[in-house]
């Protein structure tokens, strides 16, 4: 239950008069001698959307955590409509009206949509029976008003990540929250069902709500907010009006640098197929098709993006080339060898490495140590000494090169993957891909939810590992900025096959937003 205790001295009547809704004061957040937030004050006005920007680390997301109830402060006091508000638990600001969609998702694998909408929250029948027919209508009616689109008897694990997003933006809108947190909202949603999500977040502060807006996107920021409020170090660096802001100002207050989001690419010749597939067949969990009689080559040295809306079968793609899921049928050749098997094992001793969409479920494991994480895959060709035994030197070392060149933040190797924020752990995850000296890597969304330095940062390192390495790389992202930018082809995916094949350098958003919501189809196929 929320504890609302009396101000002394009340609100000035400067404050009534701006009306804000939320208002931190003094707000520390420590963990040992690493002060994560340090003095935050911050004041929210009802009806707007407010964002929070800031490096990996800079400490958005432990604030975040703070005005939900999920964390509580050392320091300082947060005051909802002007009475100090104390949250024992997230359920506690649930109540208070306080809602936040996680970056990593907050779901129930194993639970159905439905269910993990209504748990905690469900509609009482005579006291007693839990009434889904009557929840299962709202939850309908919600997403039809914000342009939804899921089962909601799906179990979650079988959906993509892109759509478990929507499930937890739903999920925050079924429990009447007034303040709404997003934290990395669009970090896997393409084009059109960003706008889609604006025009929620439109409809929701035209209906009084307020929503804080947490993102690495710059121009999403400029878009849909009304006031930005920049973080650094733990600290509140700084405040600015979006019609005052421009992405260089933002950029310069969060990096101290101006960021260049561009490459200048190199010409090369792209003859030598390194990997080939051809009449590849993917079912689901649900022995679904996703993807049907699908053929495509990868070619040395080349960046091939493949895009699409989610749940076009990018996910079940990437799976089988993998060795993640079996396939029903095709083949798959790599430097002219046609594989009997197709595993994760082998892939990793032929030189295949992978960066996973979601990086808590196949990216890492949140209990071992980031030298254990480091080490991954690595470890079957590098650190073996007389057969069983670690070089365990050798992984320490190779973590601190990792941590180092990819300015992870963290306090020691031996510290938990689980302790990285999101933004450090996706860092560590490409340093380890990039570092084992891989032929071919098989990338998934690789900046989901990083800053526009570390942006920057892992785009030239995917250049550098192509240019100067030699690699061949499939990217398979929701961002088409990314993809327009590194790519040489593009493949465009819609329910199951691709059906445009386009060349770079110079793409149209719009044409390939065309093709990836089904227009256009090529019935040959690209």
């Amino acid at each position: 239950m929320t504890e609302v205790l009396p101000l002394c001295g009340g609100r000035t009547d400067e404050e009534k008069a701006m009306d804000y809704i939320l208002e931190l004061k003094g707000i520390c957040k420590y963990y040992g001698e690493f002060a994560a937030n340090k003095d935050i004050n911050l004041k929210i006005r009802k009806g707007t959307v407010h964002a929070v920007v800031g490096e990996n680390g800079a400490g958005k997301s432990t604030l975040m955590n703070i005005i939900a109830g999920v964390n509580k402060p050392d320091e300082g006091e947060i005051l909802l409509n002007g009475k100090r508000a104390i949250f024992r638990d997230a359920n506690d600001a649930n109540r208070a009206g306080i809602g936040m969609v996680q970056q990593e998702f907050m779901l129930f694998d194993r639970l159905s949509v439905l269910d993990n909408i209504i748990i905690g929250y469900e509609s009482v029948e005579k006291g007693l029976f839990i009434n889904k027919r009557e929840s299962e209508e709202r939850i309908k009616a919600i997403c039809a008003e914000y342009g939804f689109h899921f089962d909601l008897h799906t179990l979650v694990r079988d959906l993509p990540i892109a759509v478990q997003q929507q499930v937890e933006i739903v999920k925050v809108l079924y429990r009447n929250a007034e303040i709404i947190i997003l934290d990395e909202p669009t970090a896997v949603l393409p084009y059109q069902e960003v706008q889609g999500l604006f025009k929620a977040i439109r409809y929701l502060i035209s209906q009084g709500k307020t929503v804080l807006f947490i993102t690495h996107k710059l121009k999403e920021v400029l878009e849909i907010s009304d006031t930005i409020t920049v973080m650094k170090n733990g600290y509140v660096s700084g405040e600015i009006s979006a019609q005052e802001a421009s992405e260089v100002t933002l950029t310069s207050m969060m990096v101290g640098r101006e960021v260049m989001l561009h490459l200048d690419k190199a010409n090369l010749e792209h003859d030598k197929v390194v990997l080939q597939v051809e009449g590849l067949n993917v079912r689901d969990d649900r022995k679904i098709m996703r993807v049907r009689d699908l053929s495509f080559n990868l070619k040395k040295g080349e960046i091939l993006g493949i895009v699409g809306v989610s749940g076009n079968g990018q996910n079940e793609l990437v799976e089988a080339i993998t060795g993640m899921r079996k396939a029903e049928s095709g083949s798959m050749t790599v430097n002219g060898e046609r594989l009997e098997k197709i595993s994760i094992r082998d892939n990793r001793l032929r030189g295949i490495g992978y960066i996973p969409q979601d990086r808590l479920r196949f990216g890492s494991s949140d209990q071992s140590s980031l030298i254990e994480n480091c080490i991954m895959g690595y470890h079957l060709k590098h650190l073996q000494k007389k057969r069983i035994l670690m070089d365990y030197d050798g992984a320490t070392k190779f973590t601190e090169k990792i941590i180092a060149e990819y300015k992870v933040k963290t306090r020691s190797g031996s510290d938990p993957a689980g302790s990285l924020s999101g933004g450090n752990l996706q860092k560590m995850i490409v340093g380890r891909e990039f570092s084992q000296k891989n032929k071919i890597l098989i990338i998934e969304d690789p900046t989901r939810g990083i800053d526009i330095g570390a942006i920057e940062f892992i785009w030239h390192e995917i250049q550098k590992q192509v240019e100067e390495e030699g690699v061949s790389v499939i990217l398979v992202t929701y961002d088409l900025t990314e993809a327009m930018t590194l790519s040489d082809r593009i493949l465009v995916m819609y329910d199951g096959r691709f059906n445009r094949e386009l060349h770079g350098p110079e793409y149209d958003e719009k044409e390939i937003g065309l093709y990836m919501m089904g227009g256009g189809v090529d019935e040959k196929g690209a």
